[in-house]
């Protein structure tokens, strides 16, 4: 403010000023004892000394002189315009008896005490004070000291240079408000009021480098909402919306004034704590917010239930960076939701081992994707009504550093690494394509295959003209291709969801088959929402069929029931020749597993096809289907 006020055409009109007024009163102080009162002022100083006369009565500043107590001896008209006041309503009164507001006013004593102290109000001192009018209107007053030093102290004046500056006061007071205004725009997430990602790292990093080296404790609190995407996806995102405000209330609610909230961006949070008494208080508060997330809201009539996942940090800030902070908090989260989610974890040394070698596995998968270093397995389908391997299912699978060769997409999560599974599936698309049609070609019969598919790839929108574009290319007829997917996947309440996805597939000529049918995820009911083609039995029904009544029962009746549906069965996991002899005998149409083979690879798939013959045993005895 003061340097918009004293800028350059502003001091040179006042110091102008000050030395018209200085020169008039050094002129009357040296002229007092000798010439007469008014006549003898102007005729001792000429012409010049009326143009001066001039210049100070019609000046828009307000001229005021006073004695070394601050009693007013003179004021110009400007003086009285700004103030209301005429010049004998103030002559002999100081200006704090009048010209200040009511809040501001001073004691009577401290004014008739007053007295300029000439060590501080030295020429060219500059002050900006609030006055008041004789109307009550208050306004800023600039005042600029002048002092003519006298003989003796009580001959020494006091000039003030007033200037009304109101109106630039109020411009820069609305420049600072639209400052502060963008600054806290820039600092604060629009849609929930918090902290965003760049107030939070600045305020992290003035807090490390502040207690840095004095071994005080800092609290970190990072928690998500779990499913946030399916809020969006059945209820639209304006109830996103209202949950994320939800979210960002009762984490501020929890957290108060011992710290700052951030949002650092789509359904995550941060809160810092400075300080906390302790990781007991810490915990306190993940609960707390656990809690208060626990409580329904009402969005368009809808109750809403949400629950997140909370990662705690407690940390020595002499011994680590803000970065390192936040990516601790970050990995603490990554553990809370790996274990379950809608619960809380901390971070640990070992924790944090954990995930850095999580960190170079996934580094190492995603260099192997990138040039296709998987490896395609296949395990043949073998038809009893053929009595012939008529299909395969493939698999992706990959070596892993330290574990050998694993499925890959049992070390991803479902919602996180959807980029990656997609990229997997696909690499088991095309190359099982691809052998599939090696396979034809040396046997001379129509393989089928099999492959299993999850969301990732289901509700791609490019998913299916890829497809059909491999299809023509590898010359294997959409018909001969089964998609299959695990019957969990299925929502029956989702827009646009994977029941879409399905009848698109159907669509274009390719089968669906329902996996793991029985695993205790869906049921009957399924069925009727799902037009499949094949139900493939879980293998946990299958395993121990041959000598457990009720499971041979259970086995027959999801045999049953997928022929009222016109389903085609594939018995999984089938080890033993008596499983084989069993479930020929209750109708199965085909069956997988090591009674079959193991899966191959495709060489081994070439050698094995041309010499397999399937072990036969006698009819099995039904009657333990008695019990």
């Amino acid at each position: 403010m003061a340097e918009i006020l004293a800028s350059p055409p502003v001091q040179y009109l006042i110091f102008c000023l000050g030395a018209v007024v200085v020169f008039l009163v050094a002129y009357r102080l040296g002229t007092r004892k000798t010439a007469s009162p008014e006549m003898e002022s102007l005729s001792g100083f000429g012409n010049d000394a009326a143009i001066l006369q001039l210049v100070v009565e019609h000046v828009h500043e307000g001229l005021v002189m006073q004695d070394i107590y601050g009693r007013i001896e003179w004021s110009n008209p400007a003086y009285s315009r700004i103030t209301g006041y005429s010049a004998d309503e103030i002559r002999g009164r100081r200006p704090q008896e009048f010209i200040l507001p009511s809040e501001n006013q001073l004691p009577s004593e401290e004014i008739a005490d007053f007295k300029y102290d000439l060590t501080r109000f030295r020429s060219g001192v500059e002050e900006l004070i609030m006055n008041q009018r004789k109307n009550g209107e208050t306004f800023w007053n600039q005042l600029t000291f002048a002092v003519v030093e006298g003989t003796t102290s009580d001959q020494t004046k006091i000039i003030l240079i007033c200037r009304d500056v109101t109106t630039q006061v109020e411009h820069v007071k609305e420049l600072e408000d639209a400052r502060n205004r963008l600054k806290f725009q820039a600092e604060h997430d629009d849609l929930t009021g918090v902290a965003n990602r760049s107030k939070l790292s600045s305020y992290l990093q003035e807090l490390v480098q502040e207690k840095n080296g004095t071994g005080r404790k800092l609290g970190i609190i990072q928690f998500d909402l779990d499913h946030f995407k399916d809020i969006n996806d059945n209820h639209g995102h304006s109830a996103g919306d209202a949950v994320l405000r939800h979210a960002a209330q009762v984490l501020q609610t929890a957290v108060g004034d011992k710290g700052l909230v951030a949002r650092i961006g789509g359904d995550e949070f941060i809160a810092v704590i400075p300080e906390p008494s302790g990781a007991d208080e810490l915990d306190s508060l993940g609960k707390k917010i656990m809690s208060g997330l626990e409580r329904p809201i009402t969005v368009d009539r809808h109750k809403l239930r949400v629950a997140g996942s909370v990662g705690l940090v407690l940390a020595d800030t002499a011994k680590v960076s803000a970065s390192a902070l936040i990516n601790w908090a970050d990995i603490a989260l990554y553990e809370a939701k790996k274990t379950g989610r809608g619960r809380v974890a901390w971070y640990s040394d070992a924790v944090g081992a954990t995930h850095r070698h999580r960190r170079m596995v996934m580094a190492q998968l995603d260099q192997d994707l990138e040039n296709s270093n998987l490896t395609l397995l296949m395990e043949p389908q073998y038809c009893f009504r053929e009595s012939k391997i008529v299909g395969y299912e493939v698999y992706a699978r990959w070596l892993h550093p330290s574990e050998g060769l694993v499925d890959p997409v049992t070390l991803l999560s479902v919602q996180e690494d959807q980029k990656r599974i997609a990229r997997i599936e696909m690499f088991a698309l095309q190359r099982g394509l691809a052998e599939i049609r090696n396979l034809r070609e040396v046997s001379n019969s129509p393989f089928t295959m099999a492959l299993n598919l999850s969301q990732a790839s289901l509700k791609s929108p490019d998913f299916i003209e890829a497809l059909q574009k491999l299809s023509s290319d590898y010359g294997i007829p959409l018909e001969a291709l089964i998609v299959e997917f695990d019957e969990k996947i299925i929502r029956f309440d989702e827009k646009d969801g994977l029941l879409d996805a399905i009848e698109a597939l159907k669509g274009i000529g390719c089968k669906v088959a329902i996996d793991r049918f029985g695993g205790g995820h869906g049921g009957a009911g399924q069925l009727l929402h799902v037009a499949a083609n094949v139900m493939k039995v879980c293998p946990d029904l299958v395993a121990g069929l041959e000598a457990n009544c009720e499971r041979h029962q259970l086995v027959q009746s999801v045999l049953r029931l997928a022929d009222q549906f016109g389903l085609e069965t594939v018995a999984v996991g089938v080890d033993t020749s008596r499983q084989v002899d069993v479930l020929r005998a209750l109708g199965c149409k085909q069956i997988q597993g090591s009674a079959v083979s193991a899966p191959v690879s495709p060489r081994e798939a070439e050698l094995h096809v041309m010499s397999f013959e399937l072990e036969e045993n006698n009819p099995p005895d039904l009657a333990i289907a008695k019990g």
